[in-house]
């Protein structure tokens, strides 16, 4: 009997665990997205929402034969024609009626002659024996062709493209790029240039910072002073404003103009003073100590009927819906020094400053609407009374988008994608919009705090703050700072004899304070990097004193499902203090396209920093060669500054320094009284330097293998690198008499030495007594830390060979 059950049990186990593998295997088991081994064989930035390589590759060397089911529209066409154009300048591939086919299928060849912000720019493709395009709309089609661009290599001067099924389409909507063309001019061709750039990986909004303090820079025929006398006469036509915008909406790209209110509006009060909220005459080329300038007269009714003909001209002119009214950084002290506006704020129950701004905007919002633009602007115009149908942008931190989506607006985020930052890539592949950094998760004792008002000196402006101690035990103080309306938590301080000392993260990165500590007050310096900032302190509050209360502690939920949907995405944000055309698309390329994959591809694959940037390699190279300039601008600068024999070895050092971080420089340049920020020349080595150095980066990659794992092929590589550069500073010293090389004599002169006693060691085994290591070591620190903008990126290499 057993016999005869065995064989019908063995048959059922079988039966059940094939079940069970054909259950996980169409049921439970999510395939990758994209496998590890199909994506280290591609280049695609961003990365597609899905793909399946196949055996093989499609041979396109003798030449394609492109089919299109949307001949009449026109846009398609364009499409096209741009796409072949590329292929014979960047792979020689040409087309004829023997090439391989490339069909292009649009499900709705409807041609729209701009973008919107809901249009469907999905697209799918299949390489065989044929390269099939399907497309919802005109502007999948795009995409879909930039997309066969990137998969195309030409090795063995073989063009040819891997067959495979693609799937793709937008994790959000708003993929965009600001461009701030008032405190250095941008002339129209370079950002022409920038535009192609964007359409390669794909964002689709240009924000257009077209008004500051510095320059109008649009013109208008309903209000000519505005770009006559406030812009320095460097200004872009109408015409050519209609210009760029066709060539943006023929690459699937929304132009979203900015025009600032009712902060940075200096330029727009010099020509019109009425405008303006204080009474003394304003002069466009002098600052003075104000960093930013007297905004406009919320309480003048001028201003109204001013604004309603200006955004009427203004909204024709540019078709988004979307009109970025700006609304940062209003320096309210005019507000609180006119008798004027203070009596108008009283009579209409107006609080404080932020009240007024919010009346401001309630006033302007019908006027937009009115022309049929809907609200957009920075952080700060958040509030109760202005209602959710706008779009508000956080550029300070992510905390003031999450309040803003929980209150039921919409937003997208620029915060940690500032690029005026110049910090590296992957920093930025870090950030996404639906993860809040930095919140406050410390546990207030109730029994033991402290509250100081801070005042904290920014190059002759006041920032105000609060500093909340919780110091029951000196050894482990921790609190947090309330700054800009964020709150910032740290932990670890300490309060030991006076002396109080802490570090907390930002979006900016890692601060620090240190000062000392009486019964009532407090005095010492915020830093980070390079900056260092006076700051003090006034006691206000404590668990000691009656009357005073600890304040309460928010902390911030996760957002639900619904509330991320009003998430529309974010931008990268190219501000232009310290950039001109001369090295702005250095700045903006090949960063953003790192951003740019963060709002396009999904979550799961932006997790691979380090393959991020094997693919931005080669999309940067691709972009050079498809017309941007951001590589070759460094040596543009620098071949102005040196003779031509000296050239290479300026060369080799530049391309080894990174400018320096934040606003390490800014606070220096605005500190300078009567600068007028156009005025500010930008061509010296400082603005060749690049954010980020590849090749700092591949040497201390390189460093951490061979320290890990020690072999001759890495040290000798290694020792080749110290050896050149402990030649490097004689080998410019011949040409430091120049005025223009000072800047960098230092950090050659430094860099040359540690060098070329690392190599001693490394090389010959060379061992360093505690002084000798401690001298170098000070070396170093200069390097990382820098001088005059500019820091020496190979010093964390330096360093870690150091310590060994």
């Amino acid at each position: 009997m057993l016999k005869k059950i065995l064989p019908g049990l063995l048959t059922l186990v079988i039966f059940l665990v094939i079940a069970g593998l054909l259950y996980y295997r169409l049921v439970l088991y999510q395939a990758p997205l994209i496998s590890s081994t199909d994506r280290a064989q591609i280049s695609v930035m961003p990365l597609p929402a899905s793909m399946e390589l196949k055996k093989g590759t499609l041979d396109l060397s003798k030449g394609i034969r492109i089919e299109s089911n949307a001949s009449e529209n026109a846009m398609i066409e364009k499409s096209i024609t741009r796409f072949s154009n590329r292929l014979t300048d960047l792979f020689q591939i040409g087309t004829n009626e023997n090439g391989v086919p490339v069909k292009i299928n649009c499900l709705n060849p409807q041609q729209f002659s701009i973008p919107e912000p809901d249009m469907d720019e999905s697209y799918s493709l299949q390489v065989d024996k044929q390269i099939v395009l399907t497309a919802s709309t005109q502007w999948g089609v795009n995409h879909g062709l930039e997309t066969i661009l990137q998969l195309i290599s030409d090795n063995n001067s073989m063009a040819s493209i891997p067959k495979l099924k693609l799937g793709d389409r937008p994790k959000y909507k708003w993929r965009g790029l600001m461009l701030d063309v008032s405190r250095h001019w941008i002339p129209k061709d370079v950002v022409l240039r920038i535009l192609d750039g964007m359409a390669a990986v794909k964002m689709n909004v240009f924000h257009w910072h077209l008004s500051d303090d510095q320059g109008f820079r649009v013109e208008s025929k309903v209000f000519p002073g505005l770009h006559e006398q406030g812009s320095d006469r460097k200004y872009y036509s109408q015409d050519e404003i209609r210009e760029v915008i066709a060539f943006a909406a023929e690459r699937g790209i929304r132009i979203v103009p900015e025009f600032d209110i009712p902060g940075h509006s200096k330029s727009w009060q010099i020509a019109y003073p009425e405008l303006g909220s204080s009474d003394n005459p304003l002069i466009l080329k002098n600052v003075g100590a104000d960093v930013f300038s007297p905004p406009l007269d919320p309480t003048n009714e001028k201003v109204y009927e001013f604004l309603d003909q200006l955004i009427g001209e203004m909204g024709a002119l540019f078709p988004d819906q979307y009109f970025h009214i700006g609304g940062d950084e209003v320096n309210s002290k005019y507000w609180d020094n006119n008798t004027r506006i203070q009596q108008f704020m009283r009579e209409n129950n107006l609080a404080d400053a932020h009240a007024l701004q919010a009346y401001f905007n309630k006033r302007v919002q019908p006027i937009l609407v009115k022309h049929g633009k809907k609200l957009v602007g920075w952080q700060e115009i958040l509030h109760p009374d202005l209602g959710n149908d706008i779009l508000i942008q956080a550029w300070v931190d992510q905390k003031t988008l999450f309040e803003g989506i929980q209150r039921g607006t919409s937003g997208i985020l620029s915060a940690g994608w500032y690029l005026d930052h110049k910090l590296h890539a992957g920093k930025y592949y870090q950030v996404d919009p639906l993860i809040l950094p930095g919140a406050v998760d410390i546990e207030p004792d109730s029994t033991h705090w402290k509250i100081f008002d801070l005042k904290i000196d920014l190059a002759s402006n006041e920032m105000e703050g609060k500093l909340v101690l919780f110091d029951k035990n000196p050894t482990d103080v921790y609190g947090f700072f309330e700054l800009l309306n964020n709150r910032v938590a740290f932990k670890a301080g300490s309060v030991e004899g006076g002396n109080l000392s802490m570090k907390f993260s930002t979006q900016m990165g890692e601060m620090q304070f240190k000062g000392q500590v009486a019964e009532s007050e407090l005095n010492g310096k915020l830093s980070m990097s390079l900056l260092n900032f006076d700051c003090s302190g006034i006691l206000t509050g404590s668990s000691e004193i009656p009357g005073t209360h600890l304040p309460r502690i928010e902390v911030i939920r996760p957002l639900t499902p619904g509330e991320q949907t009003r998430i529309l995405g974010g931008e990268a944000a190219m501000w232009a203090e310290v950039v001109d055309a001369n090295n702005v698309e250095s700045r903006i390329w090949p960063s953003s396209a790192a951003i740019a994959e963060k709002l396009w591809s999904p979550t799961e694959l932006t997790a691979d920093t380090e393959d991020m940037y094997r693919r931005l390699t080669v999309f940067s190279d691709l972009l050079e060669r498809r017309g941007s300039q951001h590589l070759q601008q460094m040596n543009a600068i620098l071949e102005k500054l040196i003779n031509p024999e000296g050239l290479p070895y300026l060369t080799t050092l530049v391309t080894l320094l990174e400018e320096a971080k934040y606003y390490a420089r800014l606070t220096t340049i605005m500190g300078q009284q009567n600068l007028y920020l156009p005025d500010l020349p930008l061509n010296g080595v400082v603005d060749a330097a690049r954010p980020e150095s590849n090749e700092a980066r591949r040497f201390n990659k390189r460093v951490e293998e061979y320290l890990a794992t020690p072999n001759d092929t890495l040290q000798s590589e290694i020792i080749a690198h110290l050896r050149a550069w402990s030649q490097l500073d004689a080998q410019l010293k011949p040409y430091m008499n120049n005025k223009a090389l000072q800047p960098v004599s230092n950090i050659s002169g430094e860099f040359s030495f540690v060098s070329g006693v690392l190599l001693q060691k490394l090389a010959s085994g060379k061992i360093f007594t505690e002084e000798e290591k401690n001298s170098l070591s000070e070396k170093i620190a200069f390097l990382e830390n820098g001088e005059n903008g500019m820091l020496l990126a190979v010093a964390p290499g330096l360093r870690n060979l150091l310590n060994q």
